[in-house]
């Protein structure tokens, strides 16, 4: 390998090893432990259907609307997600009703009584 081959070696390979490590490292392993799921009649299917690719945390964690979780079910089925229209709307209802926006609200904070004592 000549001089010149080996300083372009040196400075592509450890970008390219850094890059790489990135990707691999905020790859969520499906086969990783994640919160369970809610019980429900559906519940088999979406775990089915979304932990193929992911860890059930990616559910989880996001608090959605019902018009989020329909676009993320468009974009999760453009990926080879495969969600039959049939299921479609008990999906939504499922993941609305147990990871939708009120579920991600922090508690109200308690309301303090008209006398303060010191």
């Amino acid at each position: 390998m000549s001089v010149w081959g080996y300083c372009l070696f040196q400075r592509i390979v450890p970008p390219i090893f850094l890059f790489t490590s990135i990707i691999l490292a905020s790859a969520q392993a499906p086969s990783a432990p994640g919160k369970p799921l809610p019980p429900g009649p559906v519940q088999p299917k979406v775990k089915a259907a979304c932990t193929s690719c992911h860890n059930t945390s990616r559910i989880t964690e996001q608090h959605l609307t019902r018009q989020q979780w329909s676009d993320q079910l468009e974009k999760m089925e453009g990926l080879g997600a495969v969600i039959p229209d049939s299921d479609r709307n008990n999906f939504l209802n499922y993941l609305t009703k147990n990871f939708g926006p009120q579920k991600g609200a922090a508690d109200p904070p308690a309301k303090k009584s008209g006398s303060a004592s010191n």
